[in-house]
């Protein structure tokens, strides 16, 4: 007879899968530039092709790459390379769910209830949103919960494997994303923490500290060599804004005002719900009364939490946008971890303290965004309101051009109060059951409104199509007066490294070129696009777009 439920967790992690699948069937280009182009690069270098010239953009580091090289080894066709990447996003993202139930078990929340809370965290809309994109935040959600689940059985003295595993993740997370650096931070002091609280023999930190230390000179290498062969220019520099906010009292002003708005975000972003589990968390280590293992994995997790905000917050420049003041990005990591620890607190909390730990979230999320309105401002209606940045709050308040961050705030109250009757039976599924669809809402629309939309406008301004790219053709550009979201999308397209070239230089251009894309302007004959095009080379394609026009000419037999 099979074991019953074991078949249940391999079909709540099968239906995980099966609902993500849909929503990349029709994802053919990638949409956030430069970054999604910057990852597939990466990979198909790493995988054996051709290098690319992204010199002045930020770095994308190598170790997402080392999961993207994958899909290059699989198929050189650039749209099928970028679903076979996204369906491995599909493949981690359901991978929540699973680290989520064994994280609610080690709560000892019962079997039942961790498994309907660990399917509602699956399901969060960061953790699906993100998965549709080529991005690091696709798999950062399943590097943290990884994580901090190996420290909690290391500590839990259940093997020096764990350990291992923890710190071999941690240096991983530093390869992956700058963020990482602040992971490795943290598990430096937790090193240091059980070094002096003897919570294991000096042979196994010896250990420990050399895989960590091992891993982040591995990770070092492969960010250098990437590095080198895609931004010989260099890359786009983070560190000055870093050092110059968090030596100032003004910078200082700005970070914490930053800091602010990614919690707000953190907390409304999934309902409220995280909200109960910082607050948990936050009590669990001023507190005590818990295991070891418990307290230092919540230690952990709200020092990661509190060194990512500061730093992410901390190294933005004043660019303008709404999202200077309100981000829920670079916390998305950290948002399934609070949610099943909130999720923890309504199933095993006794009523009065379950009141206080919602009452504690509400007034967290009321403050909080009272905090982001003030500090904000006019800058709120006036600054540009990227919508791919506010993915929940944009379906939340039905806005599509600006954050409402009362209404957003109002929206999650409900669903706290309603944590207060879990005590009474069937309420359980029902608030699940009621959140899971507010969830797919959420993401259903996002797809429609955002991706979808958005993806089919990158795709007609910069798609090399009519000019019936092939794989065996070598495209030349002139990067002058081209705008920077057209040629990164056709770095990505073309098989082959993008050449540069001068339009106004006959002599610029190899012999081995096939397909030449030039600036146009729409005020001249496209044919004056090229002075220096030879003869052999005829027009194939004009694109006139919001970003900018282009043309494309092809060599001729």
């Amino acid at each position: 007879m099979v074991p019953w439920w074991p078949v249940l967790f391999v079909a709540g992690w099968v239906l995980q899968l099966a609902v993500r699948l849909p929503f990349i069937a029709n994802h053919r280009v990638p949409i956030l530039i430069p970054d999604e182009s910057g990852y597939l690069l990466a990979g198909r270098l790493l995988a054996g092709g051709e290098s690319s010239d992204l010199s002045g953009r930020a770095l994308y580091q190598g170790g997402y790459p080392l999961l993207v090289s994958l899909a290059y080894h699989i198929s050189e066709n650039p749209a099928t390379v970028y679903q076979i990447v996204l369906a491995l996003n599909a493949l981690a993202g359901s991978s929540v769910f699973a680290l989520a139930y064994v994280a609610l078990r080690r709560l000892d929340v019962p079997r039942v209830n961790a498994y309907l809370v660990a399917m509602v965290t699956g399901f969060l809309p960061s953790v699906m949103y993100y998965g549709q994109f080529v991005l690091t935040d696709a798999i950062f959600p399943v590097i943290v919960l990884g994580w901090l689940l190996c420290i909690h059985a290391w500590i839990s003295r259940d093997g020096q494997d764990w350990g291992v595993a923890a710190a071999a993740i941690a240096a991983y997370s530093a390869s992956v994303h700058s963020r990482g650096m602040i992971i490795v931070v943290v598990h430096a002091g937790l090193l240091v923490a059980v070094l002096v609280r003897r919570w294991t023999t000096r042979r196994d930190l010896v250990i420990s500290t050399g895989v960590l230390a091992g891993g982040m000179g591995a990770g070092w290498l492969l960010n250098a060599w990437v590095r080198s062969e895609i931004y010989p220019g260099g890359a786009m520099p983070l560190g000055d804004w870093l050092f110059e906010r968090l030596t100032t009292l003004d910078g200082w002003g700005w970070t914490l005002g930053l800091v602010t708005g990614k919690v707000w975000y953190l907390i409304v972003s999934t309902w409220g719900i995280a909200g109960v589990g910082l607050v948990a968390a936050g009590v669990v280590v001023a507190r005590g009364g818990v295991p070891v293992a418990t307290r230092a994995t919540a230690c952990v997790a709200l020092a990661a939490t509190t060194g990512i905000a500061l730093a992410t917050s901390a190294a933005v420049p004043d660019e303008g946008t709404v999202a200077n003041f309100a981000y829920g990005r670079y916390l998305a990591c950290l948002a399934p971890v609070f949610f099943l620890a909130g999720g923890a607190v309504a199933m095993r909390a006794s009523r009065p303290l379950l009141l206080r730990a919602v009452g504690a979230a509400a007034a967290l999320a009321v403050v909080s965004g009272l905090i982001v309105r003030v500090y904000a401002g006019g800058r709120l209606s006036t600054d540009f309101f990227g919508v791919f940045d506010f993915p929940e709050m944009s379906v939340m308040t039905w806005s599509w051009n600006g954050l409402k961050v009362g209404w957003a705030t109002l929206a999650v109250l409900p669903g706290l109060a309603a944590l207060l009757f879990l005590k009474y039976r069937r309420v359980g599924p029902v608030l699940g059951a009621a959140i899971i669809a507010a969830n797919l809402i959420i993401v259903v629309a996002v797809s429609e409104r955002i991706i979808r939309y958005w993806g089919n406008r990158l795709h007609t301004a910069t798609s090399l199509a009519p000019a019936r790219l092939t794989a065996n053709d070598v495209v030349a550009i002139d990067y002058r007066d081209m705008p920077w979201r057209i040629w990164v999308s056709q770095a990505f397209q073309a098989h082959n490294h993008l050449v540069p070239i001068d339009r106004f230089n006959a002599a610029t251009l190899p012999s081995r070129v096939t397909l030449v894309v030039v600036p146009w302007r729409p005020d001249q004959p496209a044919r004056k696009s090229w002075p220096a095009a030879p003869r052999n080379f005829r027009l194939t394609q004009i694109n006139w777009t919001d970003t900018g026009a282009w043309a494309a000419w092809r060599r001729t037999r």
